[in-house]
């Protein structure tokens, strides 16, 4: 797992000062872009965006990957997209959590029905009558605890893919 921190230095502060700079990130965080596709949609000269992606690799915050053909992509770096989505891994580990939860939560209820359901003594005898010992709202309460903490697994685990196929 990476440490969410970020030092902030003079060199990123220098990069983020520039409103075209912070836009050019933004771009390439939806998905990687090459120097034309850039200037296009920023509708900006080839130089001016050439310059504002050089203080970007220079700073750590964008790459340039060469796939083998002859067009260059720029890409952010896991520093500048932690600096563009600083809480993702926040939500990821409060959804694993809770999913945890839910599922141990969910064992302890459908264990309290298993008991309630096979007591030692079949009837409690009231005034009314026999009545079963056995509740059935532990099975529901933990049939509903269970399907939360697979949801909640599956939640989490769709952010950690659709994050890792974003870096693509």
């Amino acid at each position: 797992m990476t440490d969410d921190k970020i030092a902030l230095d003079k060199q990123i502060f220098s990069a983020l000062s520039s409103e075209t700079r912070i836009t050019v990130l933004k771009k390439l965080d939806s998905k990687r872009r090459t120097l034309k596709e850039l200037c296009d949609e920023l509708n900006l000269p080839k130089s001016t965006v050439r310059e504002n992606l050089t203080v970007l690799v220079e700073s750590d915050l964008v790459r340039k990957r060469n796939i083998g053909n002859k067009w260059v992509y720029y890409e952010p770096t896991e520093k500048g997209r932690r600096l563009l989505h600083p809480h993702e891994l926040t939500k990821v580990i409060i959804l694993l959590s809770s999913a945890a939860l839910g599922f141990v939560g969910g064992i302890i209820e459908i264990y309290l029905f298993i008991k309630s359901a096979f007591p030692e003594e079949v009837f409690v005898v009231t005034e009314e009558g026999g009545v079963p010992l056995y509740e059935p709202k532990y099975l529901i309460f933990g049939v509903i605890l269970l399907l939360l903490s697979v949801l909640f697994s599956y939640l989490a685990l769709r952010m950690r893919k659709v994050k890792k196929e974003t870096r693509k």
